[in-house]
């Protein structure tokens, strides 16, 4: 039998131990990093084809890239990441901008420095549709990796709005079809990198977007169905690129 004096004892024990606990669960890790464990990727979104049908042409003059297949009266997006040999050394170029489309579905656009360079990567899209392409002048190969399995990320409550890149740089391009087209530079604990860390890699968030046109709208609060991506290591100028599928259809398979 217990008796009054040790019921009180084994209360005051009771009540140390639930305060210890409480102690431990305030000071311990939170986050799922801070435990050394990766968060889950988010199994929202599915990579698509490298390019939407109609795949999209494009060609390259001297002085010049041309697109075809576009959509007449619309607007087309030339985006593009190079490397200029200086000596011994190679300096970034890059270049971006909208051009209107022709009756004959055509655009054209030419680069401000005179001339296409020939270690570069383009992207074109139309921005109707988001058909868009991954081209290169003759005789530089593109090199395309796999879209990071793990990319999309959380950055509040309901918004899929970040994409993990695994790399130290990357260059952004986003066309949300019938809406608008966005670009983002982003470095390894730059101002734009929003995973507080030191790693050789990047967290991109749409809010950092700027848009193509000085005028066009703000970038979206999330990532949707039929977004294009496009993103290009300006280091080694390897790329990655899809539009997104969304989530499974009812009865389909999870990728």
């Amino acid at each position: 039998m217990v008796t009054r004096g040790e019921s009180r004892e084994v209360w005051w024990l009771a009540r140390l131990v639930s305060s210890a606990a409480i102690l431990v669960a305030l000071w311990a890790p939170t986050s799922l990093e801070a435990q050394g464990q990766r968060r889950p990727a988010i199994p929202f979104f599915r990579a698509g084809e490298s390019s939407a049908p109609p795949e999209l042409a494009v060609t390259f003059e001297e002085a010049a890239v041309l697109a075809s297949e576009l959509s007449p009266g619309g607007d087309a997006v030339f985006w593009s990441v190079a490397r200029e040999p200086l000596g011994a050394v190679q300096r970034m170029v890059r270049h971006h901008g909208l051009a209107v489309v022709d009756a004959q579905g055509e655009a054209r656009f030419e680069p401000d420095t005179g001339a296409v360079l020939l270690k570069s990567v383009w992207a074109v899209s139309d921005v109707a549709t988001g058909a868009f392409a991954i081209a290169a002048p003759p005789g530089f190969v593109l090199r395309e990796i796999e879209f990071p399995g793990n990319g999309f990320a959380a950055g509040a409550p309901g918004r899929v709005n970040r994409l993990r890149h695994p790399k130290a740089a990357l260059d952004l391009l986003m066309i949300r079809p019938g809406v608008g087209a966005w670009r983002l530079r982003a470095h390894d604990t730059g101002l734009a990198d929003h995973d507080g860390e030191d790693d050789d890699r990047v967290m991109t968030d749409l809010d950092d977007l700027e848009p193509f046109d000085p005028g066009g709208p703000e970038p979206p609060e999330r990532y949707a169905r039929d977004d294009v991506i496009v993103v290009i290591d300006p280091h080694d100028l390897t790329y990655y690129a899809t539009r997104l599928l969304g989530p499974p259809a009812p009865g389909e398979d999870e990728p």
